[in-house]
């Protein structure tokens, strides 16, 4: 058979373009399939002077990631600001840390924010367990002499699911463990047995609440519709967590103390929050590290005694307190490296995008420029392992916030925070 000279010409073409094509589908196949979240938060800044890079590499704050060959799954973030002008970075970068919305100022008995970057994955990827929220170390109630006007609720909560419905963090790994297991380590038919009578229980308090509903003024029913929010979750909850079985006993340390089994504390919520995307019970968790001021936080058990993490973080200058917040960055940095490595051991690291940063970044003066921030995870099609962004070039958390809502599927939102710290729509450039 003769070909013509077109079809010898559209041969080549097609010869020429296979490498591309083919390249273009093995790069689409370095990209997995991402459906979990996890954020990490952790007050008061890091020791970054006048917010230059300073004590936030891979040689000081990061040496943890390092050392436990995590470096290849973080990817640094450069030049990230947050935060409102007229605001307190503490109360507000800790409440807006996951929406980048502004808090409401005026009446300290109000709390509302925006619906953070968690909830919204919560809704792409439901699951039987909508998020867990781990922390609330202490409750920190602050002088309202001081900053009046203030909620103290936007110190000590990162995740809202709505404008005005913050999701309370869970303090107590035993407490942790009884939401997922039902308070009992052993067989899937125990579990099986708890669940069966928690059931009996819902279906009572279902009626109770059809009762009232036509008899409470209108005034009281988003009251009610919000607890029946709350009963449908736990409904929720009981779906799929008997078939599986924990591989742990229930933890019976002492966790009062903010202060006492700190790391313990983390690692055991770690363990337990990585079991649970295990066994498929939620795909997102939240972690509070310390509330928004940590006043009482001193790490004694890892540092020994001294001054509280909020003191030393207002250092003024002084070396010795300095050097105290520098030895808790890698304290906390630590305790990152021990998550992403429960998550690795699990294979769950590839298919979870976890961020990690604070409120500030010089937090002696407040300073809410070039963020310490990270973003952990595995995949050939992100620039893991490097530095993205410069502490020179601004960019709003809402544009990373973007750019981890379409690494997740997450189609619902179209935009990202607000007024000044609303998403500019630009890449970040975290992709390779």
């Amino acid at each position: 058979m003769k070909l013509g000279r077109r079809h010898v010409l559209k041969f080549m073409g097609l010869q020429l373009a296979l490498p591309l094509v083919s390249g273009h589908f093995a790069h689409a196949q370095q990209a997995p399939v991402r459906r979990r979240f996890i954020a990490g938060y952790v007050p008061n800044g890091a020791h970054m002077p006048a917010g230059a890079n300073g004590a936030w590499t891979w040689n000081e704050a990061l040496a943890p990631l390092v050392s436990r060959g995590l470096r290849p799954n973080t990817m640094v973030l450069r030049g990230m600001f947050n935060g409102f002008p007229g605001a307190d970075p503490h109360w507000q970068n800790c409440a807006g840390f996951l929406s980048a919305q502004p808090i409401q100022l005026g009446d300290p008995g109000v709390a509302r924010c925006g619906i953070t970057l968690d909830q919204y994955v919560a809704d792409r990827h439901p699951s039987s367990l909508r998020s867990l929220e781990v922390g609330g170390l202490y409750y920190h109630v602050h002088p309202l002499n001081d900053h009046p006007g203030y909620s103290n609720d936007y110190l000590n909560r990162i995740c809202w699911q709505a404008i005005d419905k913050f999701r309370s963090p869970i303090p107590d790994p035993a407490q942790m463990f009884q939401k997922l297991f039902g308070a009992e380590a052993g067989s899937a038919a125990q579990i099986n047995y708890l669940h069966a009578r928690k059931r009996s229980i819902l279906d009572s308090m279902h009626k109770d609440a059809t009762r009232l509903s036509s008899r409470l003024p209108a005034t009281y029913r988003p009251v009610l519709s919000s607890y029946m929010d709350t009963v449908r979750e736990v409904e929720m909850g009981l779906g799929t967590v008997s078939t599986c079985t924990p591989n742990l006993t229930r933890p019976t340390q002492d966790f009062v103390a903010p202060n006492t089994n700190y790391a313990l504390r983390f690692s055991l919520m770690h363990q337990m929050i990585v079991l649970a995307m295990q066994c498929g019970l939620t795909n997102v968790a939240t972690i509070m590290y310390g509330p928004g001021v940590s006043e009482s936080m001193n790490f004694a058990e890892a540092i020994g005694g001294g001054s509280g993490h909020h003191a030393v973080a207002h250092h003024g200058g002084t070396q010795s307190s300095i050097d105290r917040l520098k030895q808790i960055n890698v304290v906390q940095v630590g305790l990152l490296a021990d998550l992403l490595e429960k998550l690795r051991t699990a294979n769950l690291l590839d298919e979870t995008l976890v961020l990690y940063g604070s409120d500030m970044s010089d937090g002696n003066v407040h300073l809410t420029e070039n963020l310490p921030m990270l973003l952990c995870g595995g995949g050939a099609d992100l620039k893991f392992g490097q530095e993205v962004g410069s502490p020179t070039v601004r960019r709003p958390l809402s544009d990373l916030h973007m750019e981890i809502a379409s690494l997740l599927d997450v189609t619902s939102i179209t935009s990202f925070g607000s007024g000044v710290c609303r998403n500019t729509g630009q890449p970040l450039g975290i992709r390779v």
